[in-house]
């Protein structure tokens, strides 16, 4: 449910911006924080599907190509579960918030990243490095909200 709320804001909030703004991927950084509090679940092809289905739905409202943005969210669901499945669970607590920041910010690289590759133009740069900065307190925000999960795991 989480998730069908984060798509819905970040659809939203695209339409109140009237595509003049880019808008982080809260449904991304929704499921990259699933995937990284999920502990002892080996089973995370919920995660792959739902990255499927949200992309595919994203695609079809907005970019009118279909899978760009499936095939950015379903390869970061991939990334993450790969990087962080090579960590212990027992490493998974202290140390890793320079990881958890990059997996989170992964999450905000790649999609916006492989139409702007594949189409190209200066225009389409220009919205991706807007794209990132913007994205930058929502990472924040999502790192904070999963320290203080982790921090109440240790206890």
């Amino acid at each position: 449910m989480l998730l069908v709320v984060l798509w819905l804001i970040q659809d939203v909030l695209t339409v109140f911006t009237g595509g003049g703004m880019q808008i982080p991927g809260l449904f991304m950084l929704g499921i990259a924080y699933k995937l990284l509090i999920d502990e002892g679940n080996d089973d995370n092809l919920w995660a792959i599907w739902s990255a499927f289905a949200g992309g595919a739905l994203w695609d079809l409202r907005w970019v009118g190509i279909p899978g760009f943005f499936t095939l950015g969210y379903v390869a970061v669901v991939l990334v993450i579960i790969q990087v962080w499945g090579l960590i212990p669970p027992q490493g998974r607590v202290s140390g890793t918030g320079w990881l958890v920041f990059i997996l989170l910010e992964i999450t905000q690289l790649i999609p916006p990243l492989l139409p702007v590759l594949i189409l190209g133009g200066n225009i389409g740069w220009s919205y991706f490095l807007y794209q990132q900065i913007y994205s930058l307190p929502a990472i924040f925000i999502t790192m904070a909200i999963y320290s203080g999960k982790v921090r109440d795991m240790k206890v």
